[in-house]
């Protein structure tokens, strides 16, 4: 059975490297949430590892300008890799590409520092990459778009799987993964970069290959991302429940669900976090 955690310090000491997650547990995009600036205080006071592993479908030095914006400073943890760094990463070793951008004009500049070139017509592309949508968007706006591209016959590269974030304020945010999902329901091919895919664990692991997995704790409020993707690398992890499973748990910022909601809802995307707690 899944257990509480009332106080972050209790589980502190029983870890060494803590992975954790930005847009709704950290912050919502506004503001940071309760607590989170004394808890990271107390890892870094205790001589823990502290790595940022967000789904952001950019670089990660936009996530450390956002980070130390709320205060959050790089002396305050070991390093950020987002789902953005990830790609860019991994395309920065591929054969130039011609690829059809879709998602907001703040991601447009994913790929500068590659030899990729984007374009404007799907037709002249050799893949397509989303990043997601505007905050006042639904995948219903974007359909032209998604039709050319799927006539196209184009593969989707979706630089976040989130399908939508939720905010302290209760309004929510499509993401990228919601594009893909209708992408594969009209027959599309997608690749996904970031959680809960093994690669981007793997490429954190890489880097402590002397901390064992059962000292590891993985912080997040995603049970189809963080959670899930914590089981597949065999880590122990945090199910922040004010994030973006608020409504689904029939709860509110800062406060517990009723078990049974929980476990109804972990059933629902086949995933199981060591432990719940309403905030990090």
């Amino acid at each position: 059975m899944v257990k509480i955690i009332e106080d972050f310090n209790e589980v502190i000491p029983n870890y060494e490297l803590f992975i954790v997650d930005i847009f709704g547990v950290i912050h919502d995009g506004l503001e940071l949430y309760p607590k989170v600036f004394e808890n990271i205080q107390q890892i870094k006071k205790q001589n823990k590892h502290f790595v940022f592993l967000s789904n952001a479908p950019r670089r990660a030095t936009k996530a450390q300008t956002a980070l130390h914006n709320f205060g959050i400073t790089k002396d305050l943890y070991d390093f950020i890799i987002t789902s953005g760094e990830h790609a860019f990463t991994y395309f920065k070793n591929q054969p130039i590409l011609k690829y059809f951008y879709l998602g907001p004009d703040k991601d447009r500049d994913l790929l500068d520092g590659t030899e990729h070139k984007m374009v404007d017509n799907p037709e002249e592309a050799d893949i397509a990459i989303t990043t997601g949508l505007d905050p006042d968007q639904q995948v219903s706006d974007i359909m032209t778009e998604i039709n050319s591209i799927k006539n196209a016959n184009l593969e989707l590269h979706c630089i976040n799987p989130d399908k939508f974030v939720h905010k302290q304020s209760g309004a929510s945010h499509v993401c990228a993964g919601a594009i893909a999902d209708k992408y594969i329901e009209m027959g599309g091919k997608v690749e996904y970069y970031g959680k809960p895919y093994l690669s981007i664990y793997e490429s954190i692991l890489s880097k402590f290959t002397n901390t064992p997995k059962d000292k590891i704790l993985c912080i997040g409020d995603g049970l189809e991302t963080d959670i899930k993707g914590a089981n597949s690398a065999g880590l122990s992890s945090v199910l922040i429940t004010s994030g973006m499973h608020v409504n689904e748990l029939k709860t509110s910022i800062g406060t517990l669900p009723e078990i049974n909601n929980v476990e109804t809802l972990t059933k629902k995307y086949q995933s199981s976090p060591t432990y719940i707690s309403p905030l990090f």
